[in-house]
């Protein structure tokens, strides 16, 4: 009685995926998000730093109007860490999650802080194009999709296309000619069935093999 062996590593498992490059208007989203980001962090630590000197400064009457700036402060805070999510996920090609929250933020953005909405309105309307670029990559062309039709020849036993590759005619069972270049017909010329020499259009018997056209 054998003993039972493990499968080798990777038995079984799916071929690796090829490596998708990232769509140049992915890069360009997130460099406007970080952008974002950025200035409302800035805006963020500002206000929470204005809104304690506040609170130390007027004392406790003071407090009523600090914690509005404390507020702005955590906002402007939430709105970076939004900004650095919709980066996350473009690198994670989640690009229609990512094109969905940078609607929500933008709108928010241009209600609380105009020009933190101008960025992000620049960085959603790229998300269109880079979906399709994504989808054009993931997809791309199916296998034979657009591929020419296999070579023809014409059998000299019944007259039957056949592939170029055949050694027999399919149609009738005729061993196929070695395959040479395609013949043309040119004005007033065909191709014999019998000899495969060309004759004239008008011939009624080839001149050459004696077959009857």
């Amino acid at each position: 009685m054998g003993y039972y062996q493990p499968p080798p590593p990777g038995y079984g498992a799916p071929p690796p995926q090829p490596y998708m490059m990232e769509p140049p208007e992915a890069g360009s989203i997130k460099s406007m998000c970080n952008i974002a980001g950025i200035l409302a962090m800035i805006a963020g630590i500002l206000l929470l730093i204005g809104g304690v000197i506040w609170i130390i400064l007027a004392g406790f009457i003071g407090a009523f109007i600090a914690i509005f700036f404390v507020i702005a402060g955590i906002f402007w805070i939430l709105f970076y860490m939004a900004c650095k999510g919709i980066v996350d996920m473009v690198n994670a090609r989640q690009y229609e999650q990512a094109k969905s929250k940078t609607m929500l933020w933008m709108i928010i953005g241009f209600i609380f802080g105009f020009w933190l909405g101008l960025i992000l309105l620049i960085a959603y309307l790229k998300f269109d194009p880079l979906i399709n670029a994504a989808r054009a990559q993931a997809y791309g062309p199916q296998p034979g999709y657009g591929a020419p039709p296999p070579q023809q020849r014409l059998c000299l036993g019944c007259g039957q296309q056949i592939p170029v590759n055949f050694n027999n005619c399919p149609h009738c069972g005729r061993t196929a000619q070695p395959a040479g270049p395609a013949p043309q017909q040119q004005g007033g010329m065909r191709m014999c069935l019998g000899c495969g020499q060309q004759i004239q259009a008008s011939y009624k018997v080839c001149p050459h093999c004696g077959r009857q056209a």
